[in-house]
């Protein structure tokens, strides 16, 4: 299965990459590449369907590289080849090459005055025959383009012009030939048309008269019929892209270009259930908000023609920003919010790292999902806001939300915390506070640092930097760096339990707390939970950077952590917050 693409002097695109996973979007301003990315996977569909009749043989480059492959006649490729070099530099060739999950590659190679080459790389035994080549490179292919309005009249053409053209921009002019050539499943589609478009059928094409090349095609709303090309646009485009889609039933990666055009919100986020109940690799090209809004974060790729490659959406903010670029005026987080009435409070931009955490457990997709939105609290204290934030929105939505929170702990005594704990519970449906001091304690597993500071080491060593990798404990640093933050956590415990005395002697909970305290400092795992983990991080990066010129981040550190380092606590959040996120 194809994971990346990447393009070299193509068209828009000079040397861009964008990686492939199950379901991508690829949205951006006009002429930022996205329609040139999507024709790299067009002439790949074109090149492979000539290739994969024939056995492949050996090449000559017009740079004497030899390698294994095939010429692909230009009839083959359904773009116009003329131009395609970036900025008309004929002096180097276009280059587009598709990497495939198992270390695989297909090369298309493009250059003026001499033919198209496909040819391929592969761990394994190279392929001699067709059969082998298609055993080796798997790919199955299926083009939605733009889509528009049907033409008045239609002249039957063949089915060979339809098999090239039909995943082109020809596309309309196309519809009623194809049906004419394609009536053992018509009776399938005119099924889908009434099941998704209630009121509506649709019958097969005829020729207008008795030797007529025209074609006509009768569409029938309450009984009463009339020629496709007087229905509304939007139903001729639905029309379309249902036969494009029973078309590609099949295929490994369906291309979906800009299918927005013509078609209802209700229409755009229909579509997308139907994508995504499809058992192939989705490339759609967008311009549409609606749609943006209503798939996975982590599925938009923001494409830029002037950047090295596409870039993939982590979070909310992002989206918004690319919506925002797109001239839209849509609020993500409530239209989101509005979706799936659900929200998650949080202290800070606690979010990032809660994502990182669920992906250690596998569970990122209760974060990407967009079903729960995600608003940051300005620190424990505003806890109260809560409560009133849900008025506020139950009014403005005219429906109850559901509400859970998470806070840091901080330093506060189990006492205080079960004060917020009892009030919060009656007001929303889930509440955690954190065992250890805040979020980036979690962060704080010795093992997973020491894989993380070796394997910086590692690369010191491999570029010649280092003859080899020091000595080093990181549980013992881990100690000595944490006893700069003792007096800190320790008085600042003292300060909360006092708080909650009830009238006992305040010097009898000094000295309590303290002896509790002193034992427990013994242990590394408390330490590690106490103190501050954002400044521990940070002392800690502050030593790595003065005695072996590396540092961490908490994103490279997360790579490193094993599901079963983390606590049960952290993991049995996430079980909760995925009940929380699916209704119950």
């Amino acid at each position: 299965m194809i994971t990346k693409i990447h393009f070299k002097n193509f068209k828009a695109l000079e040397d861009f990459s964008v990686t492939i996973k199950d379901f991508n979007v690829l949205t951006g301003p006009n002429n930022s590449g996205k329609s040139t990315i999507l024709d790299g996977v067009r002439v790949l569909q074109g090149a492979y369907r000539f290739a994969s009749r024939l056995n492949p043989t050996f090449l000559r480059l017009p740079d004497e590289t030899g390698v294994y492959g095939y010429e692909i006649p230009d009839s083959s490729i359904p773009i116009i080849l003329e131009n395609i070099q970036t900025d008309l530099n004929t002096d180097s060739p276009s280059i587009i090459k598709y990497s495939f999950s198992q270390g695989q590659s297909l090369t298309l190679f493009f250059q003026q005055d001499y033919q198209t080459y496909l040819y391929f790389d592969t761990p394994r035994k190279p392929p001699r025959t067709s059969s082998s080549f298609k055993a080796e490179f798997p790919v199955n292919i299926s083009v939605i383009p733009t889509l528009g309005p049907f033409e008045i009249s239609e002249d039957l053409v063949e089915a060979e012009y339809i098999q090239r053209w039909y995943g082109s921009r020809r596309s309309p002019r196309l519809f009623r030939s194809y049906w004419y050539h394609n009536l053992e499943k018509f009776d399938e589609f005119k099924k889908i048309v009434e099941e998704t478009w209630k009121g509506m059928s649709i019958s097969p094409p005829q020729r207008r008269g008795g030797l007529s090349k025209q074609l006509v095609m009768f569409c029938d709303e309450k009984r009463f019929p009339r020629e496709v090309c007087w229905a509304g646009f939007g139903f001729q485009i639905w029309l379309q892209l249902l036969t494009h889609l029973l078309n590609a039933k099949n295929a490994d990666i369906l291309v979906v270009d800009e299918p927005e055009i013509y078609l209802h919100p209700d229409l755009q986020h229909k579509l997308l259930e139907l994508l995504k109940n499809i058992d192939s690799k989705i490339i759609l090209a967008t311009h549409s908000v609606e749609i943006i809004n209503s798939v996975e974060t982590s599925e938009v790729l923001l494409v830029d023609k002037t950047n090295k490659s596409a870039k993939r959406i982590s979070d909310l903010d992002e989206l918004q920003r690319v919506s925002n670029l797109m001239g839209s005026g849509q609020n993500i987080q409530l239209t989101r919010l509005a979706r799936g009435k659900r929200i998650l409070f949080v202290e800070g931009k606690d979010l990032k790292l809660l994502t990182k955490l669920a992906k250690i457990i596998k569970n990122d997709e209760v974060f990407s999902s967009g079903e729960i939105t995600v608003i940051p609290l300005e620190g424990f204290t505003q806890h109260e806001r809560i409560i009133h934030t849900n008025w506020g929105f139950t009014q403005i939505l005219g429906e109850e939300l559901k509400i859970a929170v998470l806070l840091d702990r901080d330093y506060r005594c189990i006492e205080e915390v079960q004060i917020v704990m009892d009030k919060l519970t009656k007001e929303v449906s889930l509440v955690h506070i954190l065992d250890k001091k805040e979020i980036e304690n979690y962060f704080l597993v010795p093992s997973a640092i020491h894989r993380a500071i070796e394997n910086k080491l590692k690369e010191k060593v491999n570029s010649g930097v280092l003859d080899k990798i020091p000595d080093f404990d990181t549980e013992e640093i881990l100690k000595t760096l944490s006893e700069n933050l003792k007096a800190t956590t320790s008085a600042q415990l003292i300060s909360h339990k006092l708080k909650m005395r009830k009238g006992k002697d305040e010097s009898t909970i000094i000295a309590e707390t303290s002896s509790k305290f002193e034992s427990d400092w013994n242990d590394l795992n408390y330490r590690l939970s106490a103190v501050s983990g954002k400044a521990l991080f940070s002392t800690l990066n502050d030593y790595l950077q003065s005695t072996f010129k590396v540092s961490i981040t908490y994103q490279q550190l997360a790579s490193y952590i094993n599901e079963k380092e983390l606590t049960s606590e952290i993991k049995t959040f996430f079980s909760k917050l995925e009940t929380f996120r699916k209704g119950n």
